[in-house]
């Protein structure tokens, strides 16, 4: 987001009482509904590529202020059960489409904010803050880059103005074969801006809506979103100045938004200041949850050593009765305990202090205190299907990553496998089914995202970086066989041949590995690199594919 570094604020985890005078929406079980402030629906996008867009102010990176001291004192370092230290088998895939994504071509010089969609035929990038569409079959581009703002142009809103975005998030919906544009305005006056194509071509029309958020938020920080069969739904940081002030869940009635209904509900709750980074169950197989599954969320705020505690949440939109929505979790009710493990950077409390080396470059943020986009989705079976199969009971599975640090100081990928079963609707609890930190050596491994392919399949990737080497973009994975906690060997996207310099640390917020819902076994997967240093940053984008998925 243009606003990224403001995400690294130290986090003033308070009680409602002391924002004396504010006037806030306080942490509630009552469901806050709104309609869109604002609706349209717009040209194909491949015109008004054409059109004048208003004019937008220069931004300038600077280090966001920090409210609380920091902690340079380092705590022993803990033992991590679950850490891998060696490689594993070579993995057995293929790399197929391996191009340049989207450029910085505006030169902003903010995070990338890197994330990908995959359709029916197209992939769509959108990074901070141009967006491209290029060929799923042979990566070649089909449009763009455009200007993040195009797809806005000529909006009767605030939305229209497209200043400074929030966190960009682009969305495939396999159901309704539609794109969804999704981020927050950071400065005022605040809203939701969400676009929805009337269409599966993502160079044609949008539905445009914009939508109110909770009253006193002035900073609706990291958003993020999932696609469930009954909505879309979108979580944030919300922050009255510098102070944290709870999650954000939100629910869209996708029903209404994909045949541009300008009554399409927002139905959203504000959490509590304990709750913090909720990710939403993001569905990825071309099977649905059993019918009547509510969306499940999962969250956590780590600090220092001995985290070993995540959060659940599940919602339920009622979008013929608003008033009866409902949400499980608040203010942390619902933990999951984990294997324990310490924030990357150690000792440091919050992510304005970066911490990983790069060849000839500045220290790196990781952003350690919270997990990372995306909670994947996969169901083992088809709708309605009850009892074993092969031997096994069906099952739901969501997976989920993070930065730790190791045992050796050095910045590692801790991974989860939750599971729940499919014939028990609607499912209220996730068992964890198995976890791992990858850390085969001394390189520093951060800022990664995870999905499951309809055979089991796990694929991480994430970026690699040392004092000795350029930060690179890899993956690793494993396969059902695998010995429950553990990857396969690593392999390489793209080698980066430049650092990062004069950027206050900053790199990307998150990336996104996907799976191509047309064959359920093709991953794509995103992330930023330099060419040289000095230079802007680019991006890069591949599909990967297990040679057992078929």
């Amino acid at each position: 987001m243009r606003s990224t570094y403001l995400i690294a604020l130290p986090l003033l985890l308070v009680s409602w009482t002391t924002i004396a005078g504010a006037d806030l929406a306080a942490p509630s079980s009552r469901p806050m509904v709104h309609q869109a402030a604002a609706f349209d629906v717009s040209p194909p996008l491949r015109e008004m590529a054409k059109l004048p867009l208003p004019p937008r102010y220069n931004f300038h990176i600077q280090e966001a202020p920090r409210s609380l001291p920091i902690s340079a004192t380092r705590e022993a370092r803990i033992a991590d059960p679950v850490e891998q230290t060696t490689a594993g088998v070579p993995l057995s895939v293929t790399i197929g489409v391996n191009v340049m994504g989207t450029p910085d071509f505006d030169m902003n010089g903010s995070a990338t904010d890197q994330n990908l969609a995959v359709g029916d035929t197209q992939v769509v990038e959108w990074i901070n803050s141009p967006y491209e569409i290029f060929d799923k079959n042979t990566g070649a581009v089909i449009a763009g880059p455009f200007d993040g703002g195009t797809l806005w142009a000529g909006f009767d809103g605030a939305c229209g103005n497209y200043q400074y975005p929030g966190d960009i998030i682009v969305q495939w919906d396999a159901h309704n074969h539609r794109w969804i544009f999704g981020y927050n305005l950071t400065t005022p006056p605040y809203y939701v801006c969400v676009a929805v194509s009337t269409t599966s071509d993502a160079t044609g029309s949008y539905y445009r809506y914009q939508y109110s958020l909770a009253p006193g938020i002035e900073l609706p920080d990291y958003q993020k979103w999932g696609i469930w069969p009954d909505g879309y739904y979108q979580t944030s940081n919300n922050y009255h100045g510098l102070i944290f002030t709870g999650s954000y869940p939100c629910a869209y009635n996708s029903a209404k938004m994909v045949v541009g209904d300008p009554s399409a509900e927002q139905i959203c709750f504000q959490l509590s200041p304990s709750d913090f980074g909720l990710l939403p169950g993001d569905l990825d197989s071309s099977t649905p949850p059993p019918a009547g599954q509510d969306e499940f969320f999962i969250g956590g705020f780590f600090q220092g050593a001995n985290n070993n505690t995540l959060y659940l949440y599940s919602m339920h939109p009622d979008f013929a009765n608003p008033s009866q929505s409902t949400i499980t979790g608040s203010n942390a009710s619902q933990p999951i305990t984990v294997a324990t493990f310490e924030m990357t950077c150690d000792g440091v409390r919050y992510d304005t202090t970066p911490c990983v080396p790069q060849l000839n470059g500045e220290l790196l943020r990781a952003l350690g205190s919270r997990l990372m986009y995306r909670f994947a989705y996969t169901d083992d079976q088809p709708l309605g299907h009850v009892g074993p199969t092969a031997g096994q009971v069906p099952r739901q599975h969501w997976v989920v990553s993070h930065s730790v640090e190791t045992s050796g100081g050095q910045a590692g990928m801790r991974w989860y496998e939750f599971v729940a079963p499919q014939h028990v609707v609607p499912a209220t609890a996730l068992t964890l089914f198995q976890q791992g930190t990858y850390a085969p050596d001394s390189n520093w491994r951060w800022m990664g995202s995870i999905a499951r392919d309809k055979v089991g399949d796990i694929l991480m990737a994430y970026s690699i970086s040392s004092s000795s080497m350029y930060p690179a973009i890899v993956f690793t994975g494993r396969v059902p066989g695998d010995p429950l906690g553990t990857m396969e060997g690593e392999q390489t996207i793209y080698a980066g041949t430049g650092a990062q310099i004069n950027s206050y640390g900053g790199w990307g917020d998150y990336s996104a590995a996907r799976l191509d819902p047309s064959d359920g076994c093709t991953f794509w997967y995103v992330n930023e690199y330099y060419v040289a240093t000095g230079m802007v940053y680019s991006t890069r984008l591949a599909s990967i594919k297990f040679n057992n998925c078929h």
